[in-house]
């Protein structure tokens, strides 16, 4: 009596299957795998620092790829940043007595500083290697400068000198004249200035909005405050559309709804943050660089403003205070490590290693399926019974 197996045509079809199957469970394992354990985000990269002293604010010029970087009491330096990888100083324009170079803004050649107790200082850039100071418009401890046509809207205020929203006509940048200014609650330390409203950040009353389409007299139209307190808290602010983003320092980042001034709320706060300074915000990109002295510099995905999600980081032991990003290239100050120029690429990479353990897991689930297949052909198989 013969037990007749039929071999041949009869294996091959199973053995075609195991090896298929072999190939769909590692792909499919691997493709698992992928999903759970990549990363996708954004890898930023030094390639330029220069020390500065205490770097605070940048503002690139990329027609002609000149960088002008706020110091601190070191004044203004600027930097030819034609090869980002090698940035070279031309100039620099010193401080004045008691001055402390703050935050910067541009209309054509003309820059206008917040420089401390040096009140509003107006640079002449047209040429860039030889600037000239057409005015130091002293008066009040001044922070910020946001400039609109001719007009200038500063922040002033430090330890109780002075806090208010100053509003000066520079039509003559040799000679500017107040026009106008309004009290605030607590130090004035940053300003946004959209069509007839401006966003003032205060050190004790989070920030108050003024309708300023009257330049001679604003009227406060409302304020957020984040709690009550004697700390200085001073602020950063940046606004997009309906959404003010704010960080002050010492606490978190937050995403508010402005589109009603007189009840602003709360959108989503990035509590990862712990000492956030800065905000600046790459619209297009969705994505908003976020400078914490304790974390570095993180980037954070906005396009959900109701999820902000970091996807990338930089953290060299610095104090990044702002940054100006232009295509993949990130212009950050640092309070210790100075001007510091970073790379953005991207990141999506596959954790190595796991190869063997798929290996293994298909073998092991081939064989399982060739034994289940054997098993299944055996109590249904005919056996054909030969005298």
């Amino acid at each position: 009596m013969y037990c007749l197996r039929e071999r041949g045509l009869s294996n091959r079809p199973s053995f075609i299957i195991r090896i298929l199957a072999l190939v769909l469970i590692l792909d499919s394992g691997a493709c698992g795998f992928a999903s759970a354990a990549s990363t996708s985000g954004l890898v930023l990269t030094r390639i330029a620092q220069v020390e500065t002293g205490d770097a605070y604010d940048v503002q690139v010029d990329t027609a002609n790829q000149i960088a002008y970087v706020t110091c601190g009491y070191s004044g203004i330096k600027i930097f030819d940043v034609s090869d980002p990888h090698n940035p070279a100083e031309v100039t620099n324009v010193p401080s004045s007595s008691g001055g402390y170079a703050h935050q910067i803004a541009m209309r054509e050649n003309l820059m206008f500083l917040g420089d401390g107790q040096g009140g509003l200082k107006i640079v002449d850039f047209a040429n860039w290697s030889n600037p000239v100071v057409r005015c130091q418009y002293t008066g009040d401890y001044a922070w910020d400068v946001e400039v609109v046509g001719d007009t200038a809207f500063v922040a002033n205020g430090f330890r109780g000198n002075g806090d208010r929203l100053t509003i000066v006509d520079a039509t003559d940048p040799t000679t500017p004249a107040l026009l106008g200014n309004h009290s605030t609650v607590g130090d004035a330390t940053d300003i946004e200035v959209v069509e007839n409203l401006a966003f003032v950040t205060t050190s004790h009353g989070g920030f108050t909005v003024f309708d300023v389409s009257n330049h001679s007299n604003p009227v406060q139209l409302g304020q957020y405050a984040r709690q009550s307190t004697s700390k200085t808290e001073l602020g950063d602010l940046e606004i997009v559309g309906d959404l003010a983003f704010l960080t002050y320092w010492g606490w978190s980042f937050k995403i508010l709804n402005i589109s009603e001034i007189s009840s602003i709320g709360v959108v989503a706060e990035f509590n990862e943050s712990s000492s956030a300074f800065s905000v600046h915000i790459e619209i297009d990109r969705s994505l908003a660089f976020l400078c914490d002295h304790e974390l570095g510099l993180l980037v954070l995905d906005i396009s959900i403003p109701t999820q902000p999600t970091e996807i990338g980081r930089y953290f060299d032991g610095g104090k990044p205070c702002r940054v100006q990003v232009v295509d993949n290239l990130v212009y950050m100050t640092d309070q210790d490590n100075g001007f510091v120029i970073l790379e953005i690429g991207e990141n999506n990479t596959l954790v190595t290693g796991l190869e063997p353990l798929l290996l293994v897991v298909g073998v092991a689930a081939t064989l399982a399926l060739g034994w289940w297949m054997r098993k299944s052909r055996a109590s249904s198989h005919t056996v054909r019974q030969i005298d």
